[in-house]
């Protein structure tokens, strides 16, 4: 062990960075829950979990060796036998040998992350502690993309789904109306009305003049017999609206000719239209509504990675440290000296 700490073993350069994740949400009243520490994670440390996942991911790996000789680095014979990368070129082979040089962990009473690179030069070290933060930082970004995207993709279907209805709606009132032939039977009812009672009104004063001409007027006047009619005309005209008021004309009959039918009938098909359209239209803005919400809501619910701690140039080698080693050998092989030495004191008591 002392010719291995002293001679043989290549030292070992460590380059640390903290990190730690923000978002622009506004910071919510802290529970009892949150305060004794027992509290679920909040969004942050779900993405920093997230994070330290992918550090240690293959996906990782291929991107730092795509900027970075990793694998060839590790390969160099000036390494010791024992810390040398001598694995298969897989990059699971590899993801297994640079997760035993770097580690990566989440310290969730500060909302920090640790990450900590090892290397056989303080340069490599130092280089590749500044990628595995790059690389932190794009896959943050890309997260926060994502959820953005994510959020407003799903309002923007609620907004297509709700222009879908209420096309679909005006399709069918147009059906409606092409059947029916009429476009409101509530506003023809309405004007069916107001004609009625004009009609009603110009009777009454046709009847009041015939009745003051037939005090002044013989029987066979022409005037009379002109008034009288004007107001059968009246009468029949009047007999006529108020039979439309409560009967429609329908030119979708088999032979070709119109069949009356009552205007009450439609009424209720118009209505439930009415009430579709209206629900259509409402549930149309307030997709619009949610989508605009959405969008506000990704813009300020961005995450954001902050350095706490930037990486530095090591200048001590962390590892092997002999005095440290030797000691801890020394201590192990007293240890089972003793265990042995007492197995063999209780053997020769009992033989």
């Amino acid at each position: 062990v002392a010719f291995f700490a002293l001679v043989w073993a290549t030292p070992r350069y460590v380059a640390e960075f903290r990190v730690a994740l923000r978002s622009a949400e506004p910071m919510r009243n802290a529970g009892l829950a949150d305060l004794f520490g027992v509290g679920g994670l909040s969004q942050a440390g779900n993405d920093a979990n997230a994070m330290v996942q992918y550090l240690r991911s293959p996906a990782a790996v291929s991107a730092l060796q795509a900027r970075f000789p990793l694998r060839e680095k590790f390969q160099d014979t000036s390494i010791d036998y024992l810390s040398r990368y001598h694995a298969r070129p897989e990059i699971e082979a590899l993801t297994r040998y640079w997760n035993s040089m770097m580690e990566a962990s989440f310290e969730t009473s500060t909302g920090t992350i640790i990450v900590r690179v090892s290397a056989f030069a303080p340069g490599d070290a130092l280089t590749l502690a500044r990628l595995m933060m790059v690389e932190s930082e794009m896959f943050v970004n890309q997260m926060s993309r994502r959820l953005r995207e994510d959020s407003v993709a799903f309002a923007k279907g609620e907004v297509e789904k709700a222009e879908q209805r209420a096309a679909d709606v005006r399709r069918k009132l147009q059906e409606l109306q092409d059947k029916e032939a009429t476009l409101d039977p509530m506003k023809s009812a309405e004007a069916n009305q107001k004609l009625v009672a004009k009609l009603r009104e110009q009777i009454i004063q046709r009847s009041a003049e015939l009745g003051t001409m037939k005090a002044r007027l013989s029987a066979d006047s022409p005037s009379v017999r002109s008034t009288e009619e004007a107001l059968v005309g009246l009468r029949r005209e009047l007999a006529k609206v108020e039979a439309q008021a409560t009967v429609a004309v329908s030119s979708g009959t088999a032979g070709g000719a119109s069949a009356d039918r009552p205007l009450s009938t439609i009424f209720g098909a118009f209505q439930q239209m009415a009430d579709e359209r209206g629900f259509a239209e409402k549930a149309y803005m307030s997709a619009l509504v949610a989508l605009e919400t959405a969008r506000v809501e990704a813009n300020r619910q961005q995450i954001y990675l902050t350095v706490i701690v930037p990486p530095q140039l090591p200048e001590e080698a962390n590892f092997p440290k002999p005095l440290r080693l030797i000691g801890l050998t020394v201590l192990c092989a007293l240890a089972f000296w003793l265990i042995g030495a007492f197995l063999l004191f209780a053997i020769r008591e009992h033989m």
